[in-house]
């Protein structure tokens, strides 16, 4: 898995972007997730798939209120090339994000 750097603003607000690939878009990555976490408060988070054209993917979209010491997750649509993950954390939260992949099995 690897991070995507998140720093919430003086107000809680906080975005990021990070380039993922899932089937169709990679020779490499077969299947991937971002995983969206808060502790020490809950956040609000909306993450969304971006294709090759820059529009969102409709089946790549979760918006969800995360409480303290949880996390959601959502799997990249085959054809994903980039994430975004935006929204705002409670005072004192700590948001963190990730993607992780499973890569072809050329066996």
């Amino acid at each position: 898995m690897f991070g995507i750097p998140i720093t919430p603003h003086p107000d809680g607000s906080f975005r990021a972007t990070a380039m993922v690939e899932a089937g169709r878009s990679s020779a490499v990555v077969k299947r991937s997730w971002v995983t969206f976490g808060s502790t020490w408060g809950g956040s609000h988070v909306l993450i969304s798939a971006l294709d090759d054209h820059g529009n969102v993917m409709p089946r790549g979209v979760l918006q969800a209120d995360v409480p303290n010491n949880r996390r959601v997750v959502l799997e990249m649509p085959s054809g994903a090339v980039m994430v975004t993950v935006e929204g705002r954390a409670d005072p004192g939260a700590v948001p963190a994000a990730g993607v992780s992949e499973i890569w072809r099995d050329y066996d």
